[in-house]
């Protein structure tokens, strides 16, 4: 490859080309070799400006601040106490849907909530779950998992969350 590079160095000669594309070793000379893939790369030609390279952007996250209090909690317990909050905050008003699993994989209970709505509004959103499934029968003390999903027309987002319930 050095010998190819070099021997087009030698036919095409180097005195015609610009001073910033003149060859200043065996490594220039082979990046300057026309077609040569590795130009391509970012940082590959750093004596030529025709080689750019800016760092992508990252997207806006679409929820951030996921949390529950308290974990765990008692659901034997009156009033709060025997509740926990879960909450989130959102960048802008999207659909959301919150499934609880057990440990196993099962459905527990499912929350959907409509864009603009509390669970759905942009800025800070809660709700409470008291430690019954869908039938409202309270469900065995372990770990839970909150899958919160968020769909737009961009991607979509999920978010999981560990959930504590003692008796």
């Amino acid at each position: 490859m050095v010998f190819l590079a070099l021997s087009l160095l030698a036919l095409t000669g180097t005195q015609a080309w610009p001073e910033e594309m003149r060859p200043k070793g065996d490594q220039v000379a082979m990046s300057l070799v026309p077609g040569n893939p590795l130009m391509q790369l970012p940082g590959m030609n750093p004596g030529s400006s025709r080689v750019t390279y800016t760092e992508p952007k990252m997207p806006a996250p679409i929820i951030t601040d996921v949390s529950n209090a308290p974990n765990p909690f008692d659901s034997r317990k009156a009033g709060l106490e025997g509740k926990t909050r879960i909450l989130y905050r959102l960048e802008n008003d999207v659909p959301v849907r919150v499934t609880l699993y057990d440990l196993l994989g099962f459905r527990v209970r499912r929350w959907d909530f409509s864009a603009g709505q509390n669970g759905g509004r942009a800025g800070q959103n809660d709700f409470l779950w008291d430690g019954t499934n869908e039938s409202g029968q309270k469900v065995s003390k372990g770990g839970y998992l909150a899958q919160i999903e968020i769909e737009t027309s961009e991607t979509v987002v999920t978010v999981i969350r560990k959930i504590g319930l003692i008796h």
